[in-house]
């Protein structure tokens, strides 16, 4: 899940560096980078980013303004190493989900804690979200960071509970689509959904 010491990591045909206390990606990063599809130009933010893999993704899939953003300092520290290895311009930001950056994007990927339990760690932020204050509040906000005719995604595993995903969603007057699925390690489902606004 998270690494104790630095270390260098292939997943989606990447190698990339992974630092100590951050989510080193898994099945559901690898899915989300296979189903981003992007056109020339468009502008990304990838919130809870991690190491920045869906950022890079992004950005080599020909995306214009990329912005990566997370709430641990490490993996901002994480995803601006891996930027700057592979040359790529991408703005990385410390932020709780959209903290208060005031920008309109045309994708928005979002790869959030699964778990409703409380992280008692900084890195835990990535697997555990307390009465899923982390997922509302992306809800809560999506639509205003979004440019006319946008489009949201957000990750799942069947490890957290999918009916809660789907039943905040709709608290907001959302609904998911299912874009991309995978079984990964230990048979858990992940999952890519669109979010239709």
């Amino acid at each position: 899940m998270v690494t104790r010491k630095p270390c260098i990591k292939k997943l989606a045909g990447f190698e990339y560096s992974v630092l100590p206390n951050v989510y080193k990606g898994s099945t559901d990063t690898e899915l989300f980078c296979k189903i981003l599809d992007i056109r020339k130009g468009q502008d990304v933010w990838d919130i809870g980013t991690g190491t920045g893999l869906i950022a890079i993704t992004a950005k080599l899939k020909g995306a214009g303004c990329v912005l990566a953003t997370d709430l641990n300092p490490d993996a901002v520290k994480n995803a601006k190493k891996n930027s700057r290895l592979l040359r790529l311009k991408i703005d990385v930001r410390q932020a709780d989900v959209f903290g208060e950056i005031n920008k309109k994007v045309d994708i928005i990927t979002f790869n959030p804690p699964f778990t409703n339990q409380k992280a008692k760690q900084k890195h835990e932020i990535s697997f555990w979200d307390k009465d899923h204050k982390t997922l509302r509040n992306f809800f809560s906000n999506v639509r205003k960071h979004l440019k006319p005719n946008g489009r949201a995604f957000i990750a799942w595993s069947s490890f957290g509970d999918t009916r809660k995903l789907r039943k905040i969603a709709k608290e907001f007057d959302y609904s998911l689509k299912e874009v991309g699925k995978k079984t990964g390690k230990r048979d858990f489902v992940y999952y890519v959904f669109e979010i239709v606004f």
